[in-house]
């Protein structure tokens, strides 16, 4: 079985490549252990698919962030040969949060190596897949914002995520996007003209850590769909703490958050809309999203 790390000097605020790359030769001098540097955006998935190209079994372990991780797994998509590992060294790492070990695990070369493989699903959201979650709104304006705030100088990937939430709080909150979930339209709850922001997860965190989908699951063939309408920036405030701790579904307070869960959400806009995928922009024509069932194996480090 080949072994391929593709490492991303560019993910985070502090490139860990160089020990990681110590970590990955200690493991021996074996043929079958690959590393590869990405060079420019986009080529995870370039160096991805040269690899499972070959037909061998493979495995690749995306060395960044959740984006880096994406690129890795647009490279493997319909090579059943191939897995996907990550190895959280990026910014949010959010993908990793949702599966069952602890992240210093995944750091680990050795325990991914000798890890096994769980199958799960992915999102689709028209001609792009993620693994973790797809946001529009306001959600979508705080991750833009906060991959500008990372090029600032001691700025880390949660303090980014926060220090833009509270830069887009003022003229980013309004959108009027419709959802529809499996062909039926999800009205505004009473009271509320427009949408603040809205998430298609499969993983439940997102944004450095916040618990925005607590009910989603990587593998019960769901979408799971949380929107917040448009609420008061004061009210937004007290909802932040509850919102960062996945405390927000189902409490007396937040009635005027919807939840559900479908296969399907269409983010009607009458045209343009902006969206995030596993934290990367894209601007789509009333995005369609379905969920694609046990569709990668995934690595988990053994204990």
């Amino acid at each position: 079985m080949k072994h391929l790390f593709i490492l991303n000097a560019y993910a985070g605020t502090k490139d860990s490549t160089p020990q990681l790359e110590s970590k990955i030769k200690a493991l021996g001098d074996d043929p079958d252990i690959a590393i590869e540097y990405t060079k420019y955006k986009g080529d995870a998935t370039e160096i991805a698919r040269r690899y499972a190209e070959t037909g061998e079994p493979l495995r690749v372990y995306a060395c960044g962030g959740d984006g880096t991780a994406n690129e890795a797994l647009h490279g493997i998509l319909g090579h059943d040969n191939a897995a996907l590992g990550v190895i959280p060294i990026g910014t949010g790492n959010d993908y990793v949060r949702s599966l069952p070990a602890d992240r210093e695990s995944f750091l680990d070369p050795a325990k991914m190596v000798a890890g096994d493989t769980i199958r799960v699903d992915l999102l689709k959201c028209n001609d792009v897949y993620a693994l973790n979650v797809i946001s529009a709104g306001y959600d979508c304006e705080v991750a833009d914002r906060a991959q500008k705030n990372k090029r600032l100088p001691l700025i880390s990937g949660p303090l980014a995520y926060k220090l833009a939430i509270v830069q887009c709080l003022v003229t980013k909150r309004k959108h009027t996007f419709t959802p529809y979930a499996d062909g039926k339209r999800i009205p505004l709850k009473e009271g509320y003209k427009t949408q603040m922001l809205a998430v298609a997860a499969k993983g439940k965190y997102y944004g450095g850590g916040i618990k925005a989908t607590p009910c989603a699951a990587l593998d019960d063939g769901m979408i799971d769909y949380m929107s917040i309408p448009t609420v008061p920036m004061r009210k937004f405030a007290t909802l932040l703490g509850p919102f960062t701790r996945g405390e927000h579904i189902g409490h007396p307070k937040t009635a005027f958050i919807t939840h559900s869960k479908c296969r399907e959400l269409k983010l009607d806009n009458g045209g343009k809309l902006k969206v995030s995928i596993d934290g990367e922009m894209f601007v789509m024509d009333n995005p369609v999203i379905t969920v694609v069932e046990k569709a990668l194996n995934v690595i988990i480090p053994k204990d």
